[in-house]
């Protein structure tokens, strides 16, 4: 038989960890070849009854190791069956029973076999004029998709180099800060395109793609909220290409101490380091490649699969990603997680782990260095539990670093470390292995068991600090953090504002064409939208008289008030909910890049013309059977009516993105909306005198501009009335009055559309 034994994993030799049933072990590679079967002389023996007797073999080939099926065997390597393939570090061989799904997983380690990328040398010698460096097609090649088709030039000017960005969608930084046109280089200097790092030295640019090779230091993170310790001081650092799994009860501290760790949420003292760089201070420079997949759905589920990548990669990738480039990207990370037959089903057809999947490949489609995962796995049944397991763990082996946080343990010896919290303590960092051996738990449902015993967690929190996992991985392992330059003053608010809006033009194209897409998506809600209006129209019919605009002054003003206040209420209506239940997708755009304003106006714009299209239905509707005026201020009088109930409105919709954005919730939203409707009835001008504070109070609510444009309309100080009642200069039948209306409307519509975005980027939705 070959040299097969337990080793230490510290060695670096290349061997198998051995997964079959409850038991693992782990064995040193070095005879070869080396069989792999059930039967007895075969050198790796396993137990399942449908393992084949002579299964599969490992061999050497040119100092690489192959995983060969045997004939009429099937063998599996990261989800695909195959027959002769090489293994590189972290890649799971499984040996898999059709006919019950039960599995031996074989994950092959051998740090020697890893994909990490190596560096790079680009010459750029004194008085070349101008080296130009991006995605493709430029002197400096650098193939990643955060990186522009030509992201930037190298320009050199009498005795010294310069850096100069060409409007690049992700930006290029110099020692952490963003180029805001040209920046003059100096030795040492390093520049960071996507997720190259190039070290400038006067004649040449050393280029490092960090993919594979991200590193995460936390020291000493802590997070407290007025008396209440979340997090307590806490430090441990994660190593390229590993998968770590942050464990513990609930309110452990796990949620608490990821969100610190990634920047979604920063601590309230400690630091974090990306390969020696200070995230929190450079975090524009890293924003696009940190990956971070929420509890909740992060995508709109009305969408094809295919369709809501496509979005989600037009806001994220480079500006000038040709539309093959995209789907060729669409098209890679469906299969890195498996999804590719999906791709045009809806979001909202899928199961609970499809659509996790999804979420995972939303994330990729910007090639993170690093991907955070909260509970990725909670309401999976135990196989697509594992299934998912192993699509991450895959994910760290193709040279990422994947961070989650799970309460499921079946599946955590996929993991290579995990981080075990109790009451917003580190009580363990080490290999899952080690923490059974550690405590004496016979497996780890029974650390969550044992840690909630009185006095319990101060005990392990002491077995931990004098253990050697502890002096191993939390005390050795930080003290080789790369010294790399820590990140001062951020440049990102200095942005020019043509940089700015070229940005947000690109965002709002985007995000209207995306939003019109969910409108039109949802057709039941968008049936039942369109006929409020007709059906509006018709009881407006039955409880109106047919010459209610021009024969009685009264008449025309119930008339002109209900048209003006549904006008406004089909705005709110439509819009009221519109953000707060995309909350959880609009969060994690947010942290992508995405700006608050293209997103409100976006809204805007679809909402508006929603409204075109209801306010057409009611005074059509109202027309057919009411008598108009002979002639309008400006214009025909049905097309002043519809102008004016159009931009009531899209007031309305305004008013209903603000409420929609202080709103955290759809229930609380809807809540909300009766506060701002009624005061659209009480301060009209048509019910109630307006005097004083009320006449100052109604310039805020848009049913009384649009019914002071309405009554201007149709001249209704010179409609008759039983009483003798004098004209209402408000009311008056001029160009000033219906232009003065229309004016106070566009205003409101602006003021609210603001007022949204300010609540917005206050709340950092």
């Amino acid at each position: 038989m070959a040299d097969l034994h337990t080793i230490d994993a510290s060695t670096g030799q290349a061997r198998l960890e051995i997964h079959e049933g409850t038991e693992t072990r782990e064995v040193a590679l070095q005879a070869m070849p080396l069989s792999i079967g059930s039967a007895p002389d075969c050198e790796l023996v396993l137990g399942g009854t449908w393992v084949a007797p002579k299964h599969a073999r490992l061999t050497l080939v040119a100092g690489a190791h192959h995983v060969v099926a045997e004939r009429g065997a099937r063998v599996m390597l990261g989800g695909a069956e195959v027959a002769d393939s090489v293994l590189h570090d972290g890649d799971i061989v499984a040996l898999r029973d059709p006919a019950t799904g039960a599995e031996v997983t074989l994950i092959y380690k051998n740090p020697q076999a890893s994909r990490i990328a190596p560096v790079q040398h680009f010459a750029t010698p004194p008085g070349a004029p101008v080296l130009t460096i991006g995605r493709t097609g430029t002197d400096i090649v650098l193939d990643q998709a955060l990186v522009s088709r030509h992201h930037a030039d190298l320009v050199w000017e009498a005795d010294h180099h310069v850096l100069r960005d060409r409007a690049s969608a992700n930006g290029t930084f110099v020692n952490g800060l963003r180029v805001i046109g040209t920046r003059t280089l100096a030795p040492g200097d390093v520049v960071q395109i996507g997720t190259f790092r190039l070290t400038y030295d006067g004649d040449s640019l050393d280029s490092f793609d960090q993919r594979g090779s991200i590193r995460l230091d936390a020291t000493s993170l802590e997070r407290v909220i007025g008396d209440k310790t979340l997090l307590a001081p806490t430090t441990l650092s994660i190593e390229p290409c590993e998968f770590v799994a942050i464990v513990g009860g609930s309110g452990a501290g796990k949620s608490t101490l990821m969100t610190a760790m990634c920047g979604f949420a920063r601590a309230t003292r400690g630091r974090v380091t990306i390969n020696g760089d200070d995230l929190y201070a450079g975090y524009d420079a890293y924003r696009s490649v940190i990956g971070y997949v929420p509890q909740d759905d992060i995508l709109h589920l009305t969408l094809t699969v295919a369709r809501a990548l496509h979005h989600a990669a037009r806001l994220r990738l480079p500006s000038d990603t040709t539309p093959g480039e995209i789907e060729v990207r669409i098209a890679h990370v469906l299969d890195q997680v498996e999804m590719t037959d999906h791709a045009t089903k809806r979001i909202d057809q899928l199961s609970g782990g499809q659509r996790k999947r999804v979420s995972i490949a939303c994330e990729l489609l910007a090639d993170p260095l690093l991907l955070f995962l909260d509970e990725p796995t909670s309401g999976l049944d135990p196989g697509l539990e594992r299934k998912l397991m192993i699509t991450l763990r895959k994910l760290a082996d193709s040279g990422r670093t994947v961070v989650l946080i799970t309460h499921a343990t079946a599946n955590i010896r996929l993991c290579d470390h995990i981080a075990f919290l109790a009451h917003g303590k580190l009580m363990y960092f080490g290999p899952p292995q080690q923490a059974l051996q550690l405590f004496g738990a016979a497996d780890f449902p029974d650390l969550y068991e044992a840690v909630e015993e009185p006095g319990t967690p101060d005990a392990w929190a002491q077995t931990y600090a004098t253990s050697l996992q502890h002096q191993k991985y939390v005390i050795e392992r930080p003290a080789r953090a790369p010294a790399g330059p820590s990140v001062e003053q951020r440049a990102e608010n200095e942005r020019r504002s043509k940089t700015f809006a070229q940005s947000r033009l690109r965002q709002l194209a985007i995000l209207t064409r995306r939003y019109l897409e969910l409108i039109l998506a949802d057709r039941r809600n968008l049936a039942l939208l369109l006929l409020q209006a007709p059906v509006i129209g018709l009881l407006l019919i039955l409880v109106s008289r047919g010459d209610g605009l021009t024969s009685g002054r009264i008449e025309a003003k119930k008339l002109i008030f209900m048209l003006a206040t549904t006008g406004v209420w089909f705005g709110v209506i439509n819009s009221a909910r519109e953000i707060c239940k995309e909350a959880n997708v609009l969060r994690r755009e947010r942290l992508a890049g995405l700006h608050a304003g293209p997103y409100v106006v976006s809204k805007l714009i679809v909402l508006a013309l929603l409204v075109l299209v209801q306010s057409a239905l009611l005074v059509g509707v109202v027309a057919v059977a009411t008598k108009l005026p002979a002639a309008g201020v400006l214009l025909p009088p049905l097309l002043e009516i519809y102008l004016t109930i159009v931009l009531a409105g899209v007031a309305g919709i305004a008013l209903g993105l603000c409420v929609s954005a202080i709103a955290t919730t759809p229930d609380k939203a809807t809540s909300l909306i009766p506060i701002v409707l009624v005061p659209q009835v009480l301060f009209a001008g048509i019910m109630f005198g307006l005097h004083g504070p009320t006449a100052m109070i109604s310039n805020l609510v848009s049913a009384r501009a649009a019914v002071d444009a309405m009554s201007s309309t149709i001249d209704i100080n010179q409609l008759a009335s039983p009483i003798f009642l004098p004209g209402e200069p408000q009311y008056a039948h001029t160009t000033e009055v219906v232009l003065a209306a229309w004016g106070m409307l566009a205003l409101q519509a602006f003021g609210y559309t603001v007022a949204a975005w300010v609540a917005l980027v206050r709340r950092r939705a």
